[in-house]
């Protein structure tokens, strides 16, 4: 009676009382809305660390670029907050079972399942890459002395594609080591082999490649596969339902993230741009996972009270409009970081501090408005190619080699990408790499729409 008594109120408020009446109505009454909000509220910690971190100062008068927690290392211990990738993770494994069932039980196959999923994450990032990478050379051909920060930096988001990609291929794998009752000791596996690759990491055994050794290379799999089981255990109700169980959660990562820091794992969670500081995400290390430990304890303990919360259209519209975008506004917010903050440079918006100052702090929100705006206006033009688009009648015939080489051709592709980032080497690499990318996506189908996936 009082959630009826609510949906009435809702239509009473003009427009926006309409536009809440309208999410609530689409919005099916199985959708477990406190996975969608998870995700949002993750999504829009990444955003806003992302922009915050991005130094901007003009010591002597004269505009450079820099990186949080390399000029202030003491703000490091924050990265243990606003790290919450292993969130997304996490949620994915719930979603990715779920879906794999309903797929299983309408007669669908793994490669289908798997090209269709692929299909929604590489639509939206190819429309990225068509725009990013021929600004990247134009610039360097045109301005490359003009630029504060570069386009490259806009990719940096790719990473998550590839990782995501590949963790997601491999779920009807996982999800029926995980309906053998496997899931535990598979977790337990892949995190006591990511931790040998950490010791040897941290010891810089092997060549490098970007800033980190390439022996830790395995653990963007083996960890982010292992949160991404724990999401398995979630959607089977196999995590601890009472308070103590979960509480137990949060204590054990806790524990863990103290002995492996204290033991001479990093404390930053997520990579120091600029410098060759070892880190616990790029490539992911035990210590990521014990802090997932962590946020998976108090995402459980705070699971009824939120859906509760989550009942109340005024609540839930918000978080699904967002969630309708979720992977636009990851995709091109560094896009409108560093379009802004060139243009602010370049027209004197803002009075640069010399330093990390407290004048800096207070500037932040005018820095994060400007982001902002920008952003939603990339989300308005951009935002349509996440949707799953009109079908046909022609089925998608793609097998499993096709599959896996798509897979791999992204992974290189946006390796390659990514690495150039960080390596002295000339942009114009770039079209080689999307070449690449262009490919795996073919490959996957992501340029065709068919009728089932």
């Amino acid at each position: 009676m009082p959630d009826r008594v609510a949906n009435q109120d809702v239509t009473k408020g003009g427009w926006a009382g309409r536009l809440t009446a309208q999410v609530e109505a689409r919005t099916p009454p199985e959708r477990d809305r406190y996975l969608d909000f998870l995700r949002v509220a993750a999504i829009l910690m990444v955003v806003l660390g992302h922009w915050v971190v991005r130094v901007v100062v003009a010591p002597e008068g004269e505009p450079q670029a820099d990186y949080l927690l390399a000029v202030e290392p003491g703000w490091q211990w924050a990265s243990l907050i606003w790290q919450v990738m292993p969130v997304i993770f996490l949620v994915g494994g719930v979603l990715n079972a779920q879906s794999w069932h309903r797929a299983r039980a309408n007669g669908d196959t793994a490669v289908p399942w798997v090209r269709h999923r692929a299909r929604r994450l590489l639509r939206p990032t190819t429309a990225l890459l068509l725009v990013v990478v021929p600004v990247w050379l134009a610039a360097e051909l045109l301005a490359s002395d003009m630029l504060l920060i570069e386009p490259g930096v806009a990719l940096i988001p790719l990473w998550f594609v590839a990782a995501y990609l590949a963790v997601t291929s491999l779920t009807p794998a996982t999800l029926a080591l995980h309906v053998r009752g496997w899931s535990v000791p598979a977790i337990v596996a892949a995190v006591v082999a990511a931790g040998l690759l950490d010791a040897l990491r941290l010891a810089e055994w092997g060549p490098v490649v970007g800033t980190q050794p390439l022996v830790g290379l395995p653990n963007f799999l083996l960890i982010w596969v292992a949160i991404h089981q724990l999401g398995h255990l979630w959607a089977d109700d196999q995590l601890p339902a009472r308070g103590m169980g979960q509480a137990g959660l949060v204590l054990a990562g806790v524990v863990g993230l103290a002995v492996l820091i204290g033991a001479g794992w990093p404390l930053t969670m997520v990579p120091v741009e600029g410098t060759e500081l070892p880190n616990n995400a790029a490539p992911p290390t035990v210590a990521l996972f014990a802090l997932a430990l962590v946020q998976t304890g108090l995402i459980v303990l705070a699971r009824d009270p939120m859906r509760r919360v989550l009942a109340q259209p005024w609540f839930w519209t918000p978080v699904a409009l967002l969630g309708a975008r979720m992977l636009t506004l990851f995709l091109w917010h560094q896009v409108a970081m560093v379009v802004t903050t060139n243009l602010v440079v370049w027209l004197g918006w803002f009075p640069l501090t010399e330093t990390v100052d407290a004048r800096w702090w207070a500037q932040q929100p005018l820095w994060v408005l400007a982001f902002s705006v920008l952003l939603a206006g990339f989300v308005a033009v951009v935002g349509r190619f996440e949707d799953a688009g009109s079908s046909t009648s022609r089925p998608d015939s793609g097998g499993w080699g096709v599959t896996l080489s798509g897979v791999v051709l992204i992974a290189c592709g946006v390796s390659g990408l990514l690495w150039l980032g960080v390596a002295d080497m000339p942009p114009g690499l770039s079209l080689g790499f999307l070449v690449l990318f262009l490919a795996g996506s073919r490959f996957l189908g992501a340029f065709d729409q068919h009728s089932k996936g």
